[in-house]
């Protein structure tokens, strides 16, 4: 929970000083460890649903390479709200499950080293992270406007005309004039001491970029001219992050929606002692097919 709760000081500080361009083009031997994205993405919430021990409630589906075997289904939610509508949702189909069932945050980080590890292990494990629609709505428009999806026959698809996969879609600010990402510098108090960092944020949220963006132009007019909203969707910056030799990956951070932050704070106990990260990803039983994660 102490995690999550860090993120108060780090909202506070992205928007304050945009520099831009970021960071690109500084190689090193080795992508990042997979440990270390891990604990890169411990301060993103997202939500499951849960019983009141919280334990998943998952989906079993035919393994679509293998009919014969199932595949068990992990959901996540980016949006609070989302996760409250799916509970509604099972309380009023399946009250008898519905009455044990509760909303449990987890985080970002856990579900991805459950997905690793499913690999790992080759478990019939499947993850879902489903968006929010508003912001999927908010990211094809921008895909469009930049010609990366264009609607064919009432689908959408890629410029090179492949099926579009859909996906998580994170939002990030570039130099329209060179493509380097925009980077933060700012001063933020960690265990009551002052503390420097750069980052280079994608945001969940469209809208608290374009705020923050709004606010940094106010202080420096030469980013209205030169700065526009891109969309890399967060399997691929994931992927990103695991492969990728470029140093500059070791400063991307995942920016919350202020609205998931706030729902954990209100959880998070004012005295007494303090709770362990909450929403400890299962570990998956062994079984002979990949995993498919998403």
């Amino acid at each position: 929970m102490k995690a999550f709760v860090r993120w108060g000081a780090i909202l506070g500080l992205v928007g304050s000083s945009f520099l831009a361009p970021a960071l690109t083009g500084r190689l090193v031997a080795n992508a990042l460890p997979e440990q270390q994205v891990v604990e890169q993405l411990q301060t993103i919430p997202l939500f499951m649903i849960t019983n009141q021990q919280g334990v998943p409630l998952t989906q079993t589906i035919p393994n679509p390479s293998d009919k014969t075997k199932e595949v068990q289904v992990y959901t996540f939610f980016v949006a609070q709200q989302d996760a409250q509508t799916a509970l509604t949702t099972i309380k009023n189909k399946n009250p008898d499950i519905g009455k044990q069932a509760k909303i449990s945050p987890v985080s970002l980080g856990n579900v991805v080293k459950l997905a690793l590890e499913s690999r790992k292990q080759k478990a019939n494990v499947e993850v879902n992270i489903l968006p929010s629609q508003q912001q999927f709505q908010a990211a094809v428009a921008i895909l469009k406007q930049n010609g990366q999806l264009v609607d064919k026959n009432g689908q959408l698809v890629t410029k090179d005309g492949k099926p579009f996969p859909g996906g998580t879609p994170l939002f990030y600010g570039t130099d329209s004039k060179t493509g380097g990402l925009l980077s933060v510098e700012g001063v933020f108090k960690d265990n009551g001491q002052d503390k420097k960092v750069s980052i280079v944020p994608f945001y969940f949220d469209k809208q608290a970029l374009q705020t923050d963006l709004d606010q940094a132009k106010k202080q420096n007019p030469q980013l209205a001219t030169t700065t526009k909203i891109e969309v890399v969707m967060l399997d691929s910056l994931l992927s990103t992050m695991l492969s990728s030799t470029d140093t500059s990956v070791g400063q991307f951070q995942l920016v919350p929606n202020r609205d998931s932050i706030e729902f954990i704070q209100k959880q998070t106990p004012a005295q007494g002692s303090p709770q362990a990260a909450p929403g400890t990803a299962p570990k998956p039983t062994p079984k002979p097919q990949d995993p498919k994660a998403k």
